[in-house]
This record gives structure tokens, C-alpha cells and sequence, in this order.
């Protein structure tokens, strides 16, 4: 009877707990490339055996333009310079992306488990805010005799994604009296770690999903979101001016400077598309265009592996077609939500606008910095769609309970 009862176990368990575990994935980034891809390896593998019984409860709709988005970019293997790697790449999204399906899926289990969610996003996003300042720590009192290099050490990449569930966690939960003092230090301590890793698309992520959030979840007046968004910026500015004055590198090229590099890129994309237009060179095969991506600057030539802008590198590589159903996913969720955003409750309406917040600063920073394949867009912003397509089904049930402290959106 116990080995009956093994496999019905196994799949209650990844619904009563094991649905969490992309919450904890920003922090298993901290121990390297392999243990994220064991915890993302296991959860997919985990959830496509367990979510089986359950169906009935995926959106149909969206599941077809998932499924249409996987099939065009396999399609883009046969034919690359290296499918093997193709074929690589493509498991690995495959394993990430999945998460679209099965987080809405574990969500309607219980109306609780929105709350569930977030909660464990605040608690992992903390420790790995904590992670991240003691690995800095070690960098600068390491008497190892290297030198201390931000923009390749630090880790600031996820810290724009995990800042909306931290504040949301401190709006409801922390006293009224000391509610936007709490949000202000947390804010401060990821601008400041994202000044001092150079990051400046990681800065850019940070405006847009802190200008959602206060927007959205605040209710925030667009006059205030504005201001909070120039003091975010000047303040990101004041405290490492160094990435902002790139310019004074090359003073023929000074567009091409300040961005190091990315407009030279993007232009060079556009003036040498891929010989496949509409399947490009390949899912995974970018790095192959090195003609497109090596550029001078300031007298040094530079070889980069992707065009840093996650759009543009799904074009060179998945061509017209894989561009177009990925673009096509992303809006039919935010077309989704819009419509089913008067059913929603003022609670619900908070909790969709802190993971539309989280979406905003990774694609933000995507136009910027990741490639579509990354982990910030292939998994974290497909965690925060997931969500967003509960949020985008009225039938959900009823809203999650209100936290201690919950008084409602700030109108001011």
C-alpha cells in the first residue's frame, strides 16, 4: 500500500510546498552556475510529473502560444553552425520557461498561496540581498592580492527583480510608523550596491519596477512616482559618477561610448541581418556572428557574445518568427490582465502590481543588458507571467486574505 501511495505523495508534496521553490533560485545563483541548474533541473522536472492530474486548470489559450513559441525556436536547430549547442540552449529554456505553466496551476490550489508566494519571495530576496553584501564584503578585506573589479564580481543582475516583494512585504507587514523609513533603508541599500557594481541597466530596472510599484500598489499620484523616479536616478548618479562618464572615452564615438558599445552593436545587427530571416542563425548559435558583435572603441577592439538587448538577440538568433510569438506572449498576458482587471479586488489588483513591477525592471533592464535565454528572462520573468495569468482569470476565487497592517492603496 506504501508503494501505491509513493507517487501520489510525491505529487501533494510539490503542491503543498514544492511550488515555492523558484523563490529560492536568486539565492542558489549566489553558489553557481551548476546549483541553479540542479534546482531549476529538479523543480521542472518535479512539477511536468505532478501538475499532469491538474490539467484541467491551465489557459488553453496561452498554453498554444507557449507551445507555438518552444516549437518555433526548435525549428531554428536544424541548420545552425552548432545544433548541439542549439539543442543545449533550447532544453535549458525549456526547463526555465515551464514555470509559466506551472506556477498558475499550483496558485489556484489555494487562496492562500498568492500570499504564500510573495512571502517566500521577501525571504529569500532578503538573504540574498544579505548573500550579496558579505560576498562584497570578502572582495574588499580579501587578502588574496587581486584586484577588486564591480562590474565583474558583483551580482546586481536580480536585484531590481526581488526589490518590489521586499517593499511589498514591509508595506504590510511592518508598523505604520515606521513603514516608509523600512522602505527607504531597503531601497537604499540595493541602490547602493547597484551603484558600486556599475550597474547601470541594473539602475534602470530598479526605476521602472520601483515607479510600477509605487503606482500601482501605492496608488501614487503620477507626479509623485515622477519625482521619486528623478531622486532615484540623481542619487544613483551622485553615488558612482564613473559608468556615467563613458562618454569621455572615445570622443568621435561618444554615443557609442557612454553605452559602451551596445548602439554599435545594434547597428551593426540591423545592417547585417541574419542569412535566415525568419528562423536566424539559431537558438543559442549568436555568438557566431562575431563579425556583428566585435566593435572598436577607443582604439580597442572588443568581442562580446550577444547583443545586450534581449529583443534583438531573439531576432538574430530565433529570426521574425521566434521575435513575433515571444513579443506576441508577453502582450497576451498584459492584454489578459487588462481585461480582467475591474473583476479583481483591491487586494488582488496589489498583489498583480508587485509582480508587474517585478516584469517591468527585467525587461527593462533586458532592453539593456540580458539575452533572452538568461535566467532573469527566461525564468524569473516567466515566474512573474505565471502569476499574472491567475491574476488574469476571474474565476480565481476569493481574494487572499488581508495581512496585519493592510490599510489599502496610499492615494496621495
Amino acid at each position: 500500500m506504501k508503494i501505491v501511495l509513493l507517487p501520489e505523495r510525491f505529487h501533494e508534496a510539490f503542491f503543498r510546498w514544492g511550488w515555492l521553490s523558484p523563490a529560492v533560485l536568486p539565492l542558489a545563483q549566489l553558489g553557481g552556475r551548476g546549483l541553479f541548474n540542479t534546482l531549476a533541473g529538479c523543480y521542472a522536472v518535479w512539477g511536468l510529473l505532478s501538475f499532469w492530474g491538474r490539467r484541467d486548470r491551465l489557459d488553453r489559450p496561452i498554453v498554444l502560444l507557449y507551445l507555438a513559441l518552444l516549437s518555433a525556436f526548435l525549428l531554428t536547430i536544424p541548420g545552425a553552425i552548432d545544433p548541439v549547442g542549439g539543442l543545449r540552449t533550447w532544453l535549458g529554456y525549456f526547463m526555465q520557461t515551464i514555470m509559466l505553466l506551472l506556477i498558475p496551476v499550483a496558485l489556484r490550489e489555494s487562496p492562500v498561496n498568492p500570499e504564500r508566494l510573495l512571502s517566500s519571495m521577501a525571504l529569500f530576496g532578503a538573504l540574498t540581498l544579505g548573500g550579496l553584501y558579505l560576498l562584497l564584503l570578502y572582495y574588499l578585506l580579501s587578502g588574496s592580492g587581486q584586484p577588486f573589479d564591480p562590474s565583474a564580481q558583483l551580482q546586481e543582475d536580480n536585484l531590481p527583480f526581488l526589490l518590489p516583494f521586499l517593499l511589498a512585504w514591509l508595506w504590510w507587514r511592518s508598523p505604520s510608523r515606521w513603514r516608509y523609513g523600512a522602505m527607504a533603508g531597503v531601497i537604499a541599500f540595493v541602490l547602493v550596491y547597484v551603484a558600486i557594481a556599475e550597474g547601470r541597466a541594473a539602475l534602470l530596472g530598479l526605476i521602472a519596477g520601483l515607479s510600477v510599484f509605487c503606482r500601482m500598489v501605492l496608488g501614487w499620484r503620477l507626479r509623485w512616482v515622477t519625482l521619486l523616479t528623478l531622486l532615484v536616478l540623481a542619487a544613483g548618479i551622485a553615488a558612482n559618477t564613473g559608468p556615467f562618464r563613458k562618454a569621455e572615452l572615445d570622443s568621435q564615438h561618444p554615443l557609442d561610448a557612454f553605452t559602451a558599445g551596445r548602439t554599435a552593436l545594434w547597428r551593426q545587427a540591423l545592417t547585417h541581418p541574419p542569412a535566415r530571416p525568419w528562423l536566424g542563425m539559431g537558438i543559442g548559435n549568436g555568438a557566431y556572428a562575431s563579425e556583428v558583435l566585435r566593435f572598436e572603441l577607443g582604439g580597442d577592439s572588443i568581442q562580446v557574445k550577444h547583443l545586450h538587448n534581449f529583443a534583438l538577440d531573439a531576432w538574430y538568433e530565433t529570426g521574425v518568427l521566434g521575435v513575433s510569438l515571444l513579443m506576441a506572449l508577453l502582450g497576451a498576458v498584459l492584454v489578459r490582465l487588462m481585461q480582467s482587471w475591474r473583476h479583481l479586488s483591491i487586494r488582488e489588483r496589489q498583489h498583480a502590481g508587485i509582480w508587474l513591477a517585478a516584469a517591468a525592471a527585467l525587461v527593462t533592464a533586458g532592453m539593456l543588458s540580458f539575452s533572452y535565454t538568461s535566467r532573469q528572462l527566461a525564468c524569473y520573468l516567466f515566474v512573474s507571467l505565471g502569476v499574472l495569468i491567475y491574476f488574469s482569470c476571474p474565476h480565481n476565487g476569493e481574494a487572499s486574505p488581508p495581512a496585519d497592517g493592510d490599510t489599502g492603496p496610499d492615494t496621495r
